[in-house]
């Protein structure tokens, strides 16, 4: 009798080894869905990924401080061991530099550079955001020289957790990931 009721543990044992093995796991589902929100009146930091075109990068952070009582933004790029690698102010209107990198000086990696903030702060392009259920895109420029942003993978507050900026109709490709938000 004892041999038979230790067999049938064995075998439940057994079973229930083989039915936890062979459950698919659970996938994270974005149960928030795409709304045009733009980052503007917060403070924010991304992790920045850049394309392999421009080179390695990978330790990057764009920071984005919201000063209420002036409305103002100061804007830093962090690298490695926090050094600054650029700092400026945009008050919704202009930028003024405060320290300038030289990829900086080219005025087609500055132009898009403004227009990607611009793109996360401004309140003028929320009216060209286009919505499905899962992402938001906005595109800016001319038939010739597109630049796309798409805006995936929402919180609940509404905030984008994953942006992908393209540069002239994806020559290159700048990641953000947004790391805080406060």
């Amino acid at each position: 009798m004892f041999k038979k009721i230790s067999l049938l543990l064995c075998f439940c044992a057994l079973a229930t080894a083989c039915s936890l093995k062979h459950q698919p796991k659970q996938q994270v589902l974005n149960i928030y869905p795409a709304k045009a929100h733009n980052f503007a009146k917060v403070s924010s930091v991304f992790k920045v990924e850049l394309d392999e075109k421009l080179g390695e990068g990978s330790s990057l952070l764009l920071a984005i401080d919201y000063d209420s009582e002036n409305s103002l933004y100061t804007i830093k790029v962090l690298g490695a061991f926090a050094s600054v690698l650029l700092k400026a102010q945009y008050d919704l209107n202009s930028f003024t530099y405060l320290y300038k990198p030289q990829p900086l000086e080219n005025k087609q990696v500055q132009e898009f550079f403004e227009q990607t903030i611009k793109a996360l702060l401004d309140g003028e392009y929320l009216k060209k955001y286009t919505c499905s259920l899962n992402e938001c895109s906005l595109t800016l420029g001319t038939n010739m020289f597109k630049n796309k942003y798409l805006f995936s993978s929402y919180n609940e507050e509404g905030f984008a957790q994953k942006i992908l900026c393209s540069y002239r109709r994806g020559v290159i490709k700048i990641s953000l990931d947004l790391l805080k938000i406060r």
